[in-house]
């Protein structure tokens, strides 16, 4: 008895465990949204028009249909202005929020129904549609 209950704790524990993280993961990208793609040392305009799990499928802004590519993490980073609506990561967990200034490399965002000694700079990462 005792061993079936060990066993049915440590199965439980890694099933949760497993599950957990995938509940705080958010999407690299969304389709339609703007965003800027890394390619040979400077960042280009792009809009999203696939995503796959770790992956964007972009169109460059103003170029034709044979640039299109996938593009992962290292060469992706969304493009937000002023009072788009967002996400926010902050340990852990995804709050709702909006931009409020844009710097060359980091968001000032506020939370919803938080006050502004919340506001934060932060850098994209931590920024979701």
């Amino acid at each position: 008895m005792k061993k079936n209950l060990l066993f049915a704790g440590i199965f439980m524990a890694t099933w949760v465990g497993t599950l957990i993280p995938s509940a705080f993961a958010a999407s690299l990208c969304s389709v339609g949204q703007k965003a800027e793609v890394l390619w040979k040392g400077r960042w280009y305009p792009a809009t999203v028009l696939n995503v796959d799990v770790n992956k964007c499928y972009i169109t460059y802004d103003g170029y034709d249909s044979s640039w299109n590519e996938w593009v992962e993490t290292a060469r992706f980073r969304a493009s937000f202005k002023k009072g788009d609506s967002v996400r926010i990561l902050w340990r852990g967990k995804w709050y709702q929020g909006r931009v409020l200034e844009v710097s060359k490399k980091l968001y000032k965002i506020t939370y919803d129904g938080y006050d502004s000694s919340w506001d934060e700079w932060v850098e994209p990462a931590r920024v979701s549609r």
